[in-house]
């Protein structure tokens, strides 16, 4: 059963993927296939990144997924206050793949642009973050070229095993 914002009151699409893992791939907001299904990633989005992801050698079936916001983008301070809260819980004690805008903007008040396949480091992040690293939003590359999003997927899945050695 899905449960509700306990702001809003609308539906949630809830963090998914395997919990024991310690790698954490983050998106902006679920856009109109994760509404209906409640799943994260499962959209044309979703269908670019574990493609992109699995070209870099990860499989996103290996991963925790979760979104910013886990019910479409609202300007609600409560509703966002409630999600950081969300998303801080499932950056503990992991590697974290933040994609999109609008994380930097809360996390770093900076632009992607500036960030791709870089760490940043943020002291709203849990202690216990492995690290955190940023690429544009997958869904960009739908509307644009691919390069800067794969470039920033393969530098993170080479992270990843890097620091699992």
């Amino acid at each position: 059963m899905r449960n509700n914002c306990s702001i809003c009151g609308a539906m949630l699409v809830e963090p998914a993927g395997r919990e024991s893992s310690d790698v954490l791939l983050v998106g902006e907001y679920p856009g109109e296939a994760e509404m209906q299904m409640g799943i994260p990633f499962v959209g044309d989005t979703g269908k670019l990144l574990e493609y992109e992801l699995m070209r870099a050698g990860l499989d996103i079936n290996t991963c925790r997924m979760t979104n910013l916001w886990q019910h479409y983008k609202s300007k609600d301070e409560g509703c966002l206050n409630y999600m950081v809260r969300s998303l801080t819980l499932e950056m503990a004690g992991r590697k974290v793949l933040f994609m999109g805008s609008d994380l930097l903007l809360l996390f770093l008040n900076d632009k992607v642009s500036d960030w791709a396949g870089l760490e940043i480091k943020s002291p709203l992040f849990p202690k216990s973050t492995q690290w955190v690293m940023c690429a544009p939003n997958p869904g960009y590359a739908l509307h644009a070229t691919i390069g800067e999003v794969r470039l920033s997927l393969q530098k993170f899945v080479k992270n990843v095993r890097r620091l699992n050695e």
